[in-house]
């Protein structure tokens, strides 16, 4: 039912969650946090459990409940209906808590959840919690009264602490990053958390990329063109005009794959080249799993791939189990290097013996290869890394 490294690891988690109240179990993608979670719930006293995750991740939660049938109550939900829940819990496991890592100020999923979790202990289930800075830690944790910082009433007295000041200077004013931290944060981050990686779990398989470059038609490269340089464009006898740096850099993106979502209308455009390249290619079967990174490419695709499965690159980075696809193909991914990550390793698992390749789709017109340069280096792919392409 459970294997050793989730044994060995839900024990020393639970150690410290009867300890201190918080704990983190940092495992990378595909080891089974989730049954490691369930079984640290069937361990503690706890007697009324919440699991709060992504929507995607829902059934996969629900399937691993049903394997164990374990004991106690586990209520699983996502995060945007935390607001909504009227139960009390005595537990409480943020799954893929990096999602409540944002710095600086608090949002609302952070307030919502923390109204539900304030006075339970946490178990933080994350392949990613600090991905980008250690600072990301503070939300994570501060939604319960458990909080290794319980002692930082908010952020910014967390980052007098635990920051190194790094500001930038915009428009001549002075912006803090929040991005650098004092070791001691790491090593104080160590001390609740035990790591699982996919060695433990028995993984050896791996996730490698195969970058597909596809040549736009003139035209296309055209309207790409006139968009970046002049902000206006015509297509399909009407004018689209962008008038953000922002609006520019998501209309290329899009118009590489050949729709466009344009003043909160979806536009299927003529080109097709990277349609008629994933056709020739992998063909259209179920065997077929196609990422995404906007509605309108997912419409553009629907059309022709009848048999396909198209996911999001955002809603099913996290939490899914693709492993059984033949042919998992990026059509056009998102500009976080953090999702990069997870996005890729959703087709191995325990179960997977040999190396899997992930196919990413770029082109020759747009800026879709400079965002998987960027993304496969662990790097956001910035406004201003947009702006230098531009020059």
């Amino acid at each position: 039912m459970y294997h050793p490294h989730q044994i060995r690891a839900s024990d020393e988690a639970l150690s410290i969650l009867l300890l201190s109240g918080c704990v983190l179990v940092a495992g990378e993608p595909r080891v089974g946090k989730t049954r490691t979670a369930i079984r640290m719930v069937e361990l503690s006293p706890a007697r009324n459990a919440l699991v709060l995750t992504k929507k995607a991740a829902i059934k996969g939660w629900q399937s691993e409940i049903d394997a164990v049938k374990p004991e106690k109550i586990i209520t699983v939900t996502n995060y945007e209906q935390a607001p909504k829940l009227l139960a009390e819990f005595d537990l409480v496991i943020l799954d893929e808590s990096h999602n409540l890592g944002k710095v600086g100020k608090p949002n609302q999923r952070f307030k919502a959840v923390k109204a539900i979790t304030w006075g339970c202990p946490i178990i933080l289930l994350s392949g990613t919690p600090t991905v980008e800075s250690a600072l990301q830690i503070y939300h994570q944790t501060a939604v319960s009264k458990h909080s290794p910082f319980k002692q930082h009433k908010n952020f910014y007295s967390f980052f007098r602490e635990y920051g190194i000041p790094d500001p930038v200077w915009v428009q001549g004013r002075s912006i803090e990053q929040y991005k650098k931290a004092k070791p001691a944060l790491e090593h104080l981050i160590d001390t609740f958390t035990v790591k699982v990686t996919q060695s433990d779990a028995g993984i050896s398989a791996q996730a490698n990329d195969v970058v597909h470059t596809v040549e736009l038609d003139l035209e296309t490269e055209d309207l790409i063109r006139e968009i970046v340089q002049e902000g206006v464009a015509f297509s399909g006898g009407r004018q689209l005009v962008f008038d953000t740096d922002m609006g520019v850099r998501m209309a290329v993106h899009q118009i590489e794959s050949g729709a466009l979502l344009y003043e909160d209308e979806l536009l299927l455009l003529d080109n097709g080249e990277v349609v008629a390249y994933i056709l020739d290619t992998w063909g259209d079967s179920h065997e077929l799993g196609l990422m995404v990174h906007y509605r309108s490419t997912k419409l553009k695709l629907r059309q022709w791939f009848k048999k396909a499965s198209i996911y999001s690159s955002q809603g099913d980075a996290e939490g899914v189990d693709l492993s059984a696809l033949k042919h998992f193909v990026i059509v056009n991914t998102g500009f976080s290097g953090a999702k990069h990550i997870q996005r890729r390793d959703r087709i191995v698992n325990m179960n997977v013996a040999s190396d899997r390749v992930v196919h990413h789709i770029v082109t020759s017109g747009g800026i879709s290869k400079d965002v998987y340069e960027a993304v496969s280096l662990k790097r956001d792919y910035n406004l201003a890394m947009f702006r230098r392409g531009r020059v």
